[in-house]
């Protein structure tokens, strides 16, 4: 790698110019495998750009070449083949003994809506967008929802597949890709929430009117999915990965819940978007229970909220009401519908078809995927756009132990400090990748 580079920005833009949208039936196949190889690579150099604060080519090309839409359709498709396809697929291939593949269909759309998150960031991504923004819209509630009831979900995914070791852990990654596709799905909104000047009115009538993001945000206030207890009575937040929460942190306003605040402050607060949300009892009832969380804690930390508090106020006690405006035009998301459209009575094919893609047991086609997909899961280009926390006080690190490479450590104190702790684990650890060797040679 050139520096903190993944990709060149001639490379970005090259595969950025290359991107179409590919079937379903390609799904696993060696030229979607290079699609999907491709789609990570650019994600991964987004984050890096965006980390280190460069110059962000990886939005300006998808922006320039007018490629979201592209992105969009990938993640509705992908979710799709869930549903339909997937069951299909474990029917009719019982024993699962190799779920690789099948875990990068699932990653696939992760990927696809990392890069949505990444890109809608900044006001000229939405200006761009046509309308499959209605479909994200629609994505994008249909996973907050989902990441809302997230027990009931895994439930009821358990119950329907063969119990074995292989399904337990392709569901297991399937539910954490979820979850976090959920949680990004409260960013991508927030980000449209923000442009919403520059929506068209079908696409605040979709938001206010027929999902009633509003409501959905109030639920993600109350219910708060970014938290909860682990087995051992610790606090964690969700912070692209489940972490521990430090004791000095649990006043803090998560990063997520704050995007969920600016979400609704737009929405209720400007005068645009206030002329399409009618505020009926329902409504008004779910409103004020806003109140009990804007206490001093959280208006310290986001100012800007003081406006909504007195919004709130006003509300309660004004007798008028915001009457909605009437929509005479209304434009249907049209992704979903064109995919089961087009594959109706087909799926059972088409799952198929996939198989001999997914589970196949020809090595030479294994040993190829293999290779495709090594560059994209390069454990270097990992470790450059993963943040890592320093082994003893958790604070941001980018030093590692330069015998094991597996400690990280934010300055050379807080190495010296945890040695007596470490140096064990590091002989350990160095045995085993020296016996690793030994085999290998």
């Amino acid at each position: 790698m050139n520096g903190k580079q993944i990709v060149s920005s001639w490379e970005a833009e090259a595969y950025i110019q290359d991107l179409k949208i590919y079937e379903l039936e390609d799904v696993g196949s060696e030229s979607w495998l290079e699609f999907h190889k491709r789609l990570i690579l650019l994600n991964q150099q987004s984050v890096v750009e965006i980390s280190n604060l460069q110059e962000e080519n990886i939005k300006e090309w998808f922006v320039t070449l007018r490629k979201i839409p592209i992105l969009i359709y990938e993640a509705i498709q992908i979710d799709v083949w869930k549903h339909k396809v997937f069951p299909i697929l474990i029917e009719i291939n019982e024993e699962l003994k190799n779920t690789f593949l099948l875990f990068s269909v699932f990653y696939h759309e992760n990927i696809a809506i990392s890069l949505l998150e990444n890109v809608l960031f900044h006001s000229d991504s939405v200006e761009t967008m046509d309308d499959t923004v209605l479909d994200l819209i629609d994505y994008a509630v249909k996973y907050i929802i989902s990441i809302l009831d997230i027990k009931n979900v895994e439930i009821h995914e358990r119950s329907n597949y063969p119990k074995s070791s292989c399904m337990d852990e392709i569901l297991e990654k399937k539910k954490e890709l979820e979850f976090d596709i959920g949680i990004r799905c409260i960013s991508i909104l927030r980000y449209l929430i923000e442009f919403s000047d520059n929506l068209s009115i079908c696409v605040l009538s979709r938001m206010l009117t027929t999902h009633d993001v509003p409501y959905l945000f109030i639920q993600l206030i109350e219910i708060q999915p970014w938290k909860r207890t682990n087995e051992n009575g610790d606090k964690m937040i969700y912070n692209a990965k489940w972490e521990k929460l430090k004791s000095d942190e649990e006043d803090t306003v998560p990063k997520i819940e704050g995007q969920v605040w600016f979400g609704l402050r737009e929405l209720l607060l400007n005068p645009n978007n206030a002329s399409y949300y009618e505020i009926t009892e329902f409504r008004l009832n779910e409103l004020m229970k806003l109140q009990k969380y804007l206490h001093e804690t959280v208006l310290d930390q986001i100012a800007p909220l003081i406006d909504l508090k007195r919004w709130l106020s006003f509300l309660s006690v004004s007798s008028s009401r915001t009457i909605s405006q009437t929509i005479n035009v209304e434009i249907i998301p049209q992704i979903r519908s064109s995919i089961y459209d087009k594959y109706h009575k087909k799926w059972k094919k088409l799952a198929k078809i996939q198989s001999t893609h997914i589970f196949t047991k020809d090595v030479a086609s294994i040993a190829s995927a293999a290779r495709i997909l090594s560059d994209a899961y390069d454990l270097d280009k990992i470790d450059c756009i993963e943040r890592k926390k320093c082994f003893l006080c958790e604070e941001p690190a980018k030093n590692r132990c330069s015998k094991c490479k597996e400690a990280w450590y934010c300055g050379r104190e807080c190495q010296v400090l945890d040695w007596d702790c470490h140096k064990d684990i590091c002989v350990k650890i160095m045995q085993t990748v020296g016996k690793e060797s030994e085999v290998k040679t």
